[in-house]
């Protein structure tokens, strides 16, 4: 998922869900007058445990606690107990806890690498825990909760499992940023949009539920907490977006740079849902735009002929039929097209192997910078320049940075300063949903 912070390629695909049909009633939670409440497919955010996936570097990392922690078994028996000055170097492809002794609490910590068969499952997953009210660390983070360890196809997984009102407070200020409490509108709405996210993708098919990166929500753990957001999901607990009853996808992106778009203008392989479609984010009776102060809110980017060719030899294969080697000079460039709410729908490149088409949210890939950044959005004018048959320069002059479907970040922060809740900014965002509660 995108923050402010960090832009996202978050994809909007239906996650498989947990949970069952659920009736819904009328409840009143403190300060929301009646909203809709789900029952029965989900437990409260202080009871609904979460499982995050968290990055593993490539030259491993170490595990610990800031205080006693304990490695125990999957039947909940503890393996081995630590102090919090002993970690554990985790090498990113190699696994341990082989041959533990139940009744004397010692494990041999043997490595197994991970072409070793069946020996990788003989005792994992394990979960390592902190004692009292310490927090587990890893990579030289802190985090609540526990960690699971288990094997993968490639080597080991680090899951963080976390009930999600903690899961929360480490996702919602990295997503939406450094606030004042003038914009707290914003840091609610973010922290509702980020929960119904997480509930929508709560997943029994996998050993875990999200990454924490931008391929779902920002996670920092506790490292990341912040006041203001800590209390932006205190005032919204267990609050959701509701369509049919049900949390929706809740994709939200930095800015829209003047209306946001429909699922299919930039992701063409999804599918549209009712709730995620082009809404104007001109504030009524100006030329202005809720989401004007953010700092990518225009803004250009220019090509010379080594640096277009450079982008279109690297990345253009990847997504199009265009031959990985041998592309040729690049001879055109053609616009193909708009989407509803003025966005690129496709790119003509034309060179001397071939015209290629490519669509949607593939441009932003394909048309980086020098240093491999995405393009800000697709939701741009250009310009191209040609000498001797090639095209010699590309000067693009765009608005908005991300995918620009769902809630505009920079919006929400300007509906905010002008006085609207929450509850207004998300329904805005999310048109034809409800706003409303889970009840555990």
């Amino acid at each position: 998922m995108r923050s402010i912070a960090a832009p996202s390629r978050r994809s909007v695909a239906l996650a498989i869900v947990l949970g069952i049909a659920a009736c819904v009633s009328l409840s009143s939670p403190p300060g929301t007058g009646n909203v809709p409440v789900v029952r029965g497919a989900y437990k409260s955010g202080a009871e609904q445990p979460v499982r995050i996936l968290l990055t593993i570097p490539d030259s491993g990392a170490q595990l610990g606690a800031t205080g006693a922690w304990e490695i125990l078994s999957q039947d909940g028996h503890t393996l081995r107990r630590y102090q919090s000055t002993q970690q554990l170097n985790l090498p990113s492809r190699l696994l341990i806890f082989r041959d533990c002794s139940v009744s004397t609490g010692y494990c041999a910590d043997t490595q197994v690498t991970a072409s070793a068969g069946s020996e990788l499952t003989r005792n994992l997953p394990v979960v390592a825990r902190p004692e009292n009210d310490s927090f587990i660390t890893w990579a030289g983070k802190r985090y609540r909760g526990e960690l699971v360890i288990s094997a993968g196809d490639s080597g080991i997984l680090i899951v963080n499992r976390v009930p999600m009102d903690s899961y929360l407070r480490g996702v919602v200020p990295l997503e939406i940023g450094n606030r004042t409490s003038a914009e707290m509108a914003a840091v609610q709405a973010q922290a509702v949009a980020a929960r119904t996210y997480a509930y929508k993708h709560l997943n029994t098919a996998r050993a875990f539920d999200m990454y924490a990166t931008v391929q779902d929500q920002v996670y920092g753990g506790v490292d990341a907490e912040k006041p203001l957001s800590d209390s932006a999901i205190t005032t919204t607990a267990d609050i959701v977006v509701l369509y049919n009853g049900q949390p929706i996808s809740t994709p939200y992106h930095s800015t829209c740079g003047g209306s946001t778009a429909a699922v299919t203008e930039v992701w063409y392989n999804q599918s549209d849902e009712p709730y995620l479609r082009p809404v104007s984010d001109q504030i009524p009776g100006s030329d202005h735009f809720y989401c004007d102060p953010s700092p990518r809110f225009s803004w250009t980017q220019n090509y010379d002929t080594d640096g277009l060719r450079a982008v279109m030899e690297k990345y253009l294969a990847t997504y199009t039929n265009a031959p990985k080697t041998n592309l040729g000079k690049i001879t055109d460039i053609r616009e193909e097209g708009r989407t509803p709410s003025g966005r690129i729908r496709s790119l003509a490149i034309q060179t001397e192997s071939g015209t290629y088409s490519l669509r949607g949210n593939d441009i932003r890939f394909v048309l980086r910078d020098p240093k491999g950044a995405i393009l800000n959005s697709t939701y741009f004018n250009f310009q191209e320049t040609k000498a001797n048959g090639e095209v010699s320069g590309l000067t693009i002059d765009g608005r908005g940075y991300g995918h620009g479907i769902g809630m505009c970040q920079w919006g929400a922060i300007g509906r905010a300063r002008a006085g609207q809740n929450f509850r207004t900014i998300l329904e805005t965002y999310y048109p034809g949903t409800t706003i409303g509660r889970i009840a555990g």
